[in-house]
């Protein structure tokens, strides 16, 4: 149920196919808007049910398969349920078809930088690491890439977690990167969407382990009813209890009384307070692992950080760009205006997801010298609140505007940041199409 575009239904149906069942896939997009899922999968047998889904296909099943954007709410889902058609997706059939531990890493922000810094570094210990649901790649076909000595380290976003809570599974070692709004349009209020985060320790026993982020409100009050081994991660000192801390810059590891140095915050490559929070979390997984500090260090001081992600794309007659695109809620352009210390011109803008932009207003006005505003719903509730302040901005009808007017200005901000704060659906397919047309337009600029 839902084939998707970014690959992960992909994975499921050629997974499915090769264990011989028989399928239908049905998705409310239309055979058009599939068509480059559509050409990855080559097989005669599916059954394809496309721009619409038939309540018979969710009786008539012996399993549902549902995409991890299929919101719960989805009253398909509950003909299957009342039906007791058993519902799962791909991360629920991965932790019951793996038979090796699982490190969890889920949060608001940040996870996706958290697996791939963590997987580095293991594989510079000469670990084998099987990474799933990291950006983009899919879940079930990397069940044949699993050995007995493999460490599987798993991306989980808050809609894989809600169908682990079924199942009542935990991973053996639950990373929360931080907890800030976002999906409010598809969650029932902020309490349901950290509930849905919380699963990712809920059902741990006291032999597994829980790192959590000290300096976020949300975290730091999961710490108060974890049964697992709980690790603690802050850019700040705190007594006693254990985890991973900076101080007079460095990276100091604390576990059962003793402290060891571990590395120099100077050693990071990666830009902004919030990957530094990434490499605390990333650091102490490792340290968990008894992974010895060689191979961090030589680690954070390699790792340049992701595509999409303060990506820097291209300087040109004087100008920097930085693709952000992965920034799709307000809290997130909040910290990439903040890991600069000169003003920039931002590019923001784009689809709301029920969320506040007080504090992105905030960060605008104080750090942007110059906004060009995308079209969005998001975009309406910032232009009213820098209505208010009397902040000047600049709108533009696409992207391709946007970033001629940015590089066009004289006189402003050497740094140009594509930072949006919001979805991208209505001019992109996602975010990631978002961040590919970025880089292409400044890569034909002259």
């Amino acid at each position: 149920m839902g084939l998707g575009t970014l690959g992960g239904g992909i994975g499921v149906v050629q997974y499915l196919l090769k264990q011989g069942a028989i399928l239908t896939v049905t998705d409310l997009r239309t055979r058009k808007q599939l068509l480059p899922s559509l050409n990855k999968i080559k097989s005669k047998k599916i059954n394809f049910v496309l721009g619409r889904h038939r309540k018979q296909d969710f009786i008539d099943a012996d399993l549902v398969i549902k995409n991890p954007a299929v919101p719960k709410t989805s009253k398909f889902l509950k003909i299957a349920k009342n039906s007791n058609i058993p519902i799962e997706s791909d991360a629920s059939l991965f932790f019951q078809l793996c038979d090796v531990p699982i490190i969890g890493v889920t949060g608001t922000k940040g996870k996706t930088t958290t697996v791939a810094l963590l997987a580095d570094i293991l594989k510079r210990s000469g670990r084998h690491v099987v990474l799933v649901g990291h950006n983009q790649i899919s879940v079930l076909d990397r069940l044949n890439l699993v050995k007995k000595s493999s460490i599987v380290v798993f991306e989980l976003s808050s809609w894989r977690l809600e169908l682990l809570k079924e199942h009542k599974i935990s991973p053996a070692v639950a990373v929360i990167t931080n907890i800030a709004e976002d999906h409010l349009n598809t969650y029932n209020g902020m309490a349901d969407y950290v509930q849905a985060k919380r699963n990712i320790f809920s059902f741990q026993n006291n032999n597994d382990f829980v790192l959590l982020n000290k300096d976020n409100t949300y975290t730091k009050k999961f710490g108060e009813s974890v049964t697992a081994k709980r690790f603690w991660f802050s850019k700040k000192y705190f007594p006693e209890q254990n985890g991973i801390y900076v101080q007079k810059g460095r990276f100091i590891f604390r576990s059962m009384g003793r402290e060891n140095i571990i590395a120099s915050v100077s050693a990071l490559r990666i830009k902004g307070e919030h990957n530094l929070e990434n490499a605390l979390a990333a650091t102490l997984t490792a340290k968990i692992l008894k992974v010895p500090n060689k191979y961090i260090i030589k680690s954070l001081s390699r790792f340049t950080g992701l595509q999409d992600r303060m990506e820097f794309v291209r300087k040109l007659k004087g100008k920097t760009f930085y693709n952000d695109t992965a920034a799709t809620i307000p809290e997130a352009t909040v910290v990439a205006l903040k890991s600069f210390s000169e003003k920039v011109i931002l590019i923001a803008g784009g689809v709301d997801k029920k969320v506040s932009y007080d504090q992105m207003a905030r960060e605008i006005m104080k750090r942007a010298e110059l906004t060009i505003l995308l079209p969005g719903t998001a975009t309406d509730k910032l232009k009213t609140i820098l209505n208010k302040n009397k902040y000047r901005y600049v709108e533009a009808k696409g992207l391709k505007s946007a970033i001629s007017m940015a590089y066009g200005i004289q006189g402003k901000s050497d740094v140009i940041l594509f930072s949006p704060g919001a979805a991208s659906f209505n001019l992109f397919k996602n975010e990631f199409d978002r961040g590919e047309k970025f880089r292409q337009i400044v890569k034909n600029l002259k």
